[in-house]
């Protein structure tokens, strides 16, 4: 009889957090939170992406009178631009995970996901209080039926409010300073790049006519700014490394460990839950 009262007031409960749209309302303003930092994060992982490419892209060309020659210092950052393809990568899986999160939260919190939760359940506890009811199947099917649907409606609440204790208590403080250093790397990336763009056109309005005809003279003094401003900017983003491979850490734990661990979890429990044979007492 204890046991009958225990599933029944635990049914009950489900019930009513199956309908209750407090549950689905944080779970959801949590989510959007988590995506919110993952695309902010990747539109600056992807404006690095494309400082980079620009910096690579610098190079010295100077052709008078047929005579040409041309250095390219940019190439200097190719390990840079690797690590940066790299977490703009882990960053857009990142938000790939959360929207896939946010698609299965929807299909639990559904009218019809959740009526059929109710009426199974409501059909499940008349098995076990009126044995006799004339059901044509065994109560521990209904059981188990109750036991998938609620999984299914509550594993993704129950994994993205534990990712967010996780993110809170763990990985706040990690993030958001870590952001705020890639953030003003990009941004003095940024003002060094137009500085540069600035500096260089105005050297060339600058340019006499006679100068034009001295191509060793100018095209050194241009290879030894330019390789010098590459080296600041290497300079740069090697400060910014340390920051960008906490960003990935972080990620990698709330957005794809966390939720593959957990849903493995989750599978392998309900598929020991549903080979095993057991028989309530009704």
């Amino acid at each position: 009889m204890i046991k009958k009262i225990l599933f029944s007031i635990l049914c009950l409960v489900f019930i009513g957090l199956s309908l209750s749209e407090t549950l689905d309302t944080k779970s959801s303003e949590q989510l959007d939170a988590a995506l919110v930092r993952s695309l902010s994060t990747f539109a600056v992982a992807r404006g690095l992406n494309g400082l980079v490419s620009i910096v690579q892209g610098t190079e010295v060309n100077i052709t008078p009178a047929g005579v040409g020659a041309t250095f390219a210092p940019g190439q200097l950052l190719d390990p840079v631009n690797d690590m940066v393809e790299r977490f703009s990568w882990v960053m857009l899986m990142s938000s790939v995970s959360i929207g896939v999160q946010e698609v299965m939260l929807h299909l639990g919190k559904t009218t019809l996901f959740k009526v059929m939760f109710m009426l199974i359940t409501l059909i499940f506890l008349l098995q076990l209080w009126l044995p006799k009811s004339g059901l044509p199947w065994r109560v521990e099917s209904s059981f188990k039926v109750v036991v998938v649907l609620a999984v299914l409606r509550f594993s993704v609440p129950m994994l993205v409010m534990m990712n967010e204790a996780v993110y809170a208590h763990v990985l706040a403080s990690e993030y958001e300073q870590s952001f705020t250093e890639v953030s003003k790397t990009s941004d003095e990336v940024k003002v060094m790049i137009e500085e540069g763009e600035i500096k260089q056109a105005h050297v060339e309005e600058n340019t006499s006519f006679l100068d034009t005809f001295n191509i060793s003279q100018k095209y050194e003094n241009y290879k030894i700014e330019l390789k010098k401003s590459v080296e600041r900017f290497i300079q740069k983003f090697d400060d910014a490394m340390e920051s960008i491979i906490r960003l990935i850490t972080v990620f990698i734990i709330n957005s794809i460990i966390l939720p593959l661990a957990a849903l493995w979890l989750f599978i392998y429990g309900l598929g020991a839950f549903l080979r095993k044979d057991f028989v309530l007492e009704v």
